[in-house]
């Protein structure tokens, strides 16, 4: 399997997932730290921009994407992203008012696994530190995992993780690893990969 054949099955990974999804907060103290647990499913909408259901309601664009090793059977690589939305808490389909909400920047690793004999997806993991964020999510940080896997001729994912609201002090410095207003989208869309 060619490299850009990989990196093509890399960006097809993300497709519809119908599993359910659950946003809960752990405290609720305002200035204090706020634990919210997230956890849903992600549609592609275009190479590098994904629509978020469940407890992270929103869109989500990769920033970049720099391949570390590529093999018949694994590929493994680090990027950046940038989420503008809300944590549903009430789990309505529709960021409230009252729920958190804004841009979160995150870094991701990802490291996908396929047959070397046919280049068929085995799975796909990866993991989504929170570096930061705007408006409801300045200060947050957390983590996402995320998970995919064939199922039936398509490709489910999932993810689950935990949002921290508050959990830097609003003055301290805040930004993602590459410039918030950037948009994968407007990129080139080879060499991209998403679990």
């Amino acid at each position: 399997m060619t490299a850009t054949a990989r990196r093509t099955a890399l960006i097809l990974l993300v497709v519809a997932g119908t599993t359910g999804a659950t946003a809960t907060a752990a405290t609720a103290a305002t200035d204090e730290p706020t634990t919210l647990h997230v956890e849903g499913t992600q549609t592609q909408v275009s190479a590098d921009h994904y629509q978020s259901y469940g407890g992270l309601l929103g869109d989500l664009w990769i920033l970049t994407f720099d391949p570390l090793y590529e093999s018949d059977s694994l590929v493994v690589g680090t990027g950046t992203e940038r989420f503008v939305g809300c944590v549903d808490e009430d789990l309505d389909g529709a960021c409230g008012e009252s729920e958190p909400s804004g841009e979160l920047w995150l870094d991701f690793v990802e490291w996908v696994t396929f047959d070397p004999s046919t280049g068929a997806l085995i799975e796909s993991r990866c993991t989504h530190p929170i570096t930061g964020g705007t408006d409801g999510f300045h200060g947050a940080r957390g983590i996402v995992t995320m998970h995919a896997v064939p199922v039936d001729g398509d490709v489910e994912v999932t993810y689950e993780g935990t949002v921290v609201l508050d959990a830097v002090p609003t003055d301290a410095p805040a930004g993602p690893a590459s410039a918030p207003g950037a948009f994968a989208a407007d990129g080139p869309a080879d060499g991209r990969g998403h679990c």
